[in-house]
């Protein structure tokens, strides 16, 4: 680059006065020097920006198969977040490639989702079928995906035994209830029956009272009339 003529091209350091208890000398000696520098600065050639470089044909194949990759990627996850509902505890979260392009890929993703039992079989049961949906969910699942899977599917083997042994116990428990108050009827029909009756020989003379009241002759008027 050449160096034009100008004002700090022209400076040079000036000689010191002789007398000039002021100072005034040293100062004009550095504006001197440092205007000679920033012109010097100026003048220094810059690098030229470099020209953005077209992809090679193998670095654009590359860019399109990570770009195909990110969104299989993003879409096996969101499909795991959208089936997993309420249980989904985290994520996605990705695994990052950096492109010829400069850009950053997903990978590589994960979703965290609870596959704990709960306290009532019912409910764990239908943790287990929401999970195994879940887990089932992208249409090509990975290992990790299918071992969700199979734990979601004991979670539910057990549920559902565990469930059966409540029925049964609560068949039983009505059973046993059942029984309980037909013997509590069968009680107090007796307890009845044992309260309206009389002693043998109290109930026998009753009866024979009420045998000879039927045979008594008529002592009223109108019973003691003969036919003329």
């Amino acid at each position: 680059m050449e160096i034009h003529t100008g004002v700090g091209a022209s400076l040079r350091p000036s000689p010191a006065p002789a007398a000039d208890s002021s100072g005034g000398a040293t100062r004009q000696q550095e504006t001197a020097s440092t205007v000679g520098r920033e012109a010097n600065e100026d003048a220094q050639p810059r690098p030229a920006e470099q020209p953005e470089q077209t992809p090679t044909p193998e670095e654009l194949r590359l860019i399109e198969q990570l770009r195909q990759r990110d969104r299989e990627v993003r879409a096996h996850e969101q499909a795991h977040v959208a089936a997993g509902g309420r249980y989904v505890t985290g994520g996605p979260t990705y695994t990052y490639q950096t492109g010829p392009d400069g850009r950053q890929y997903a990978i590589g993703g994960e979703v965290q989702i609870d596959t704990s039992e709960e306290a009532d079989p019912a409910a764990t049961l239908e943790k287990a079928e929401t999970v195994l949906r879940a887990a089932l969910a992208p249409a090509e699942p990975s290992s990790q995906d299918q071992r969700v899977a199979a734990q979601a599917r004991a979670m539910q083997i057990e549920a559902q035994r565990e469930m059966r042994i409540l029925e049964q116990a609560d068949q039983e428990m009505r059973r046993m209830d059942g029984e309980a108050s037909a013997a509590r009827a069968d009680a107090n029909a007796q307890d009845a029956n044992s309260a309206g009756m009389l002693e043998p020989g109290v109930e026998r003379d009753r009866l024979e009272r009420r045998i000879a009241g039927f045979f008594a002759p008529a002592r009223s008027a109108e019973q003691i009339n003969q036919f003329a």
